[in-house]
């Protein structure tokens, strides 16, 4: 769960919501169609009719993927119990993970994965809009707002790439001339 929230950047429920048949092994695509609700212990729609999508993901997820595929139930994730894993189930075993690496970051939880997916695709150059659609955003402008304040980490290294592919085009060789 906690790979594939790094790889995709889904929402825990969605995660919690996937169905054997949800998985496109053929074509490496990971099908949205529902969210988990703890609460209720029910399949819900998802979010926002826009969080319906496919994400594509490469050959060691789908590798992984088939591994739990040998578990008999029509639910990607299960646990011992036969039971969909609860939230706290799920960041507890972060804080594990976290704690053998000798990581500590103070308030990350699950949630946190989907932001480092973001950051992690910003810092490839990753198209926002691109980035909007794979979230299941409806609009850009949503994925803007919330992840603004990644987005301005961002915003000066940009600049600098921007200053330094700009500065080729004018060497100190050139001269300039102002009319």
């Amino acid at each position: 769960m906690i790979l594939l929230a790094i790889y995709t950047g889904m929402r825990l429920g969605e995660i919690q919501g996937l169905k054997w048949k949800d998985i496109d092994f053929k074509n490496n695509m990971i099908n949205v169609n529902r969210s988990w609700n703890a609460l209720n212990k029910e399949y819900i729609p998802t979010k926002t009719e826009s969080s319906i999508r496919s994400i594509r993901v490469n050959k060691k997820i789908m590798d992984l993927l088939k591994e739990l595929k040998q578990n008999d139930n029509s639910v990607v994730f299960i646990n011992q119990f036969k039971t969909i894993p609860t939230s706290n189930a799920v960041n507890k075993v972060l804080r594990e993970s976290f704690k053998e690496l000798n990581i500590s970051i103070h308030g990350f939880h699950f949630h946190s994965l989907r932001h480092t997916h973001i950051a992690f695709l910003l810092y490839h150059h990753v198209d926002i809009y691109i980035i909007s659609k794979r979230l299941g955003h409806s609009d850009v402008g949503t994925t803007t707002r919330v992840y603004s304040y990644l987005i301005d980490e961002y915003l000066d290294r940009a600049n600098d790439e921007i200053e330094n592919s700009i500065s080729k085009l004018i060497t100190s060789k050139d001269k300039v001339e102002v009319n």
